[in-house]
């Protein structure tokens, strides 16, 4: 066997797809756990620290020998690299003294530590005072090390990286009270896990609702050209053709938790951000921060990493002026290439695209629309791609197309359109309809799973009496319903020490009973409580999920997004008189369900309002996994549910000193 280092990295993308015996094996021959070199030396980490902006162009082309930074180029042979962060989270502020004279003096937009956002002063959490948050982009393999220095009074913070399996790390997969404790004011904690699956990727705080109020930024896992399939559509892979995408409010997130009723009522998006800068709409005025900006050759074959850092329920279609985009991979898994004028991004969701820069003149415009029920409010922002090396730098920007954007060209095609529509007649292509370029292993595609589970998501109105009765959790709805966020009537609450490093320490009567068939529902008598609803997996089962909407048709299409795992899209569509969700059941207990022969895997799957998505998934890693909706207030109020994969002792040890926390109640006795 070829065993050298990157042959080694290449082969921990490979461990999910093991089973049992297997799966541990390679864990142990290929390092993949955290901790595994514990009788090393000690390494000086300020050796390996990388910078905290993006490196340019040219030092990514053409790095000094011996380079300890990690976004670089990825060469077959190559030995990882140690790639270090230590990153500080506070409290800061849009437009502050950093900016100086920005935006009248437009240079000063540019300056170190200055966040414009969308011109709208507000407070904000940043990390190291960056929006997005510092990037970190690093070749399979690598080691990533980042300390977290909590600097924020009276907060609380865990970090997720949204699409690393963190097979052999699962404590630092970063769910608060599930995988570890919060990270506490003036505490510093370290996360240290390989880079061991490829792909654009992205990580946001999963404590409350800060990743909206800016605690996010990118994550990507590179390879060598060699390995990618599609390798051969692109000429360039560069740092700076990202383009984060992210939402945002005139008040902080907690603002709008559980809800106002008044005329801020709702927790739409009141802008959105590419690249963490934009303008916005003040009264009649807009603000005149810069436009995030992509720079490109003519010429060329430019690989862009597109990130739905979204929150609110609003998703958004993106589109660039005079040019399609060659869809080439979603959520770190490449794809067959599709062609398309515009993308539909939900939150959580990853797509790259290859551009290709055949234009002349320019600047053009990057477009971001925000949909379902930011479309009344026309909530948009603008990017700019411009042409280096020609007119097009010196140009001025063309007018502003406003929300309704370019005219479609003919035989217009958009990539994942909202409520499933995926007809290639009228345009649209979903999920179901990409082909994985890679073989799907048998047990996924030919047979019934051994574990077949619905969740069905949702609502439960709260009446007034119910409310003031309780301390349910709960958001306000932008009509002013009073709702809790279930799966399957349960609305998802944490436990009081995380289960996956503290077993022993959850009381079992905070779990939802389970029933002699197997099945978690609430207690006898109750159509809707609140526990910790943990659904128990055999390690190594075939897993079949049907994700499903039995509410109303309306604009929401709630994206779930599976922690440990890729999973793969089987099926989508929507209920109808004639196709109910009891068909569906029955149907999916006789024969395996799939629309392709050659279904994707995703990890973020947006579930057509009024409707449903079938996934499948080998459950070879072992922890204690997430399942939620990204929507950020509907996971804050419940939407949630925990898949435990396995036994405790199939999980590695966590290293020594890893924090422990819980309550607080002892016995009271007289004096």
């Amino acid at each position: 066997m070829d065993t050298s280092a990157r042959e080694r990295a290449r082969a921990r993308t490979y461990i999910h797809n093991a089973s049992g015996a297997a799966r541990m094996f390679l864990c142990v021959l290929f390092a993949c756990a955290v901790g595994v070199t514990s009788a090393s030396t000690p390494v000086d980490l300020k050796a390996y620290l990388q910078p905290v902006n993006d490196i340019d162009r040219d030092t990514y082309l053409h790095p000094k020998e011996g380079s300890n930074i990690c976004a670089r180029e990825c060469v077959l042979g190559e030995e990882p690299k140690i790639c270090y962060y230590e990153w500080t989270v506070e409290n800061y502020a849009t437009i502050s003294d950093a900016c100086g004279g920005c935006p009248d003096n437009v240079t000063d937009c540019f300056n170190d530590q200055c966040v414009t956002a969308d011109g709208y002063e507000r407070g904000i959490l940043t990390i190291n005072r960056r929006i997005p948050a510092p990037s970190i982009e690093v070749c399979l393999g690598d080691r990533i090390i980042i300390d977290i220095i909590n600097n924020m009074p009276g907060r609380t913070i865990s970090i997720h990286w949204h699409g690393i399996f963190q097979q052999g790390s699962q404590f630092m997969d970063g769910v608060p009270m599930v995988t570890q404790c919060s990270i506490y004011e003036s505490t510093t904690f370290r996360y240290d896990f390989y880079a061991n699956n490829e792909g654009t990727h992205f990580y946001h705080s999963h404590d409350g609702l800060e990743k909206l109020d800016g605690l996010e930024g990118n994550l990507v896992v590179r390879t060598p050209k060699e390995y990618d399939p599609n390798g051969n559509l692109y000429d360039f892979d560069l740092p700076e053709h990202k383009i984060f995408i992210s939402d945002w409010m005139r008040l902080p997130a907690d603002e709008h938790f559980p809800g106002l009723r008044g005329v801020k009522s709702g927790q739409d998006a009141n802008s959105f951000l590419i690249n963490g800068r934009g303008r916005t709409r003040i009264g009649t005025k807009s603000t005149t921060t810069p436009y995030g900006q992509i720079n490109v050759k003519a010429g060329n074959r430019y690989r862009l990493r597109v990130v739905g850092g979204l929150c609110t329920v609003c998703p958004v279609k993106l589109t660039i002026d005079g040019h399609t985009l060659l869809v080439i991979a979603t959520d770190g898994n490449p794809v067959a290439p599709v062609r398309v004028d515009s993308i539909n991004l939900f939150s959580g969701e990853r797509y790259d695209v290859v551009l290709e820069t055949n234009n002349a003149g320019g600047p053009y415009w990057i477009l971001v629309q925000g949909l379902a029920t930011c479309v009344d409010q026309r909530v948009y922002q603008l990017g700019v791609l411009a042409y280096e090396g020609t007119a097009s730098g010196q140009r001025s920007l063309p007018e502003d197309p406003g929300y309704d954007g370019f005219p479609l060209p003919k035989n217009y095609r958009i990539l994942n359109p909202e409520n499933a529509s995926c007809n290639y007649g009228s345009g649209g292509i979903c999920a179901t309809q990409l082909v994985n370029p890679n073989p799907v292993p048998k047990d996924i595609l030919k047979e019934l799973p051994d574990i077949n589970y619905v969740l069905t998501f949702g609502f439960q109105g709260l009446d007034t009496e119910a409310l003031f009765n309780s301390y349910d959790r709960f958001i306000v709805s932008p009509l002013g319903d009073t709702l809790s966020s279930t799966v399957n009537n349960i609305s998802f609450i944490a436990p009081p020490a995380p289960p996956l490093t503290q077993p022993d320490d959850v009381p079992a009567d905070v779990y939802c009973p389970t029933d002699s068939d197997g099945l978690v529902r609430c207690p006898e008598g109750k159509s809707y409580c609140l526990c910790v609803h943990v659904i128990k997996i055999p390690l190594g089962s075939v897993v079949q999920l049907l994700l499903s909407d039995k509410s109303p048709r309306s604009d929401l299409n709630h994206p779930f997004h599976l922690h440990g795992y890729a999973f793969y899209v089987m099926e989508m569509g929507v209920y109808s008189e004639d196709f109910t969700e009891e068909a569906l059941i029955e149907d999916l207990g006789k024969r395996v369900r799939a629309t392709s022969s050659a279904p994707i895997l995703k990890d973020t799957l947006a579930i057509p309002s009024g409707g449903y998505a079938v996934i499948k998934f080998k459950a070879n890693n072992p922890g204690y996994w997430f399942l939620h909706c990204h929507f950020l207030y509907h996971v804050t109020s419940g939407m949630a549910v925990t898949l435990h994969v396995g036994e405790h002792s199939d999980v590695p040890t966590p290293p020594a000193g890893f924090p422990k926390c819980g309550s607080f109640t002892p016995k009271v006795y007289k004096d």
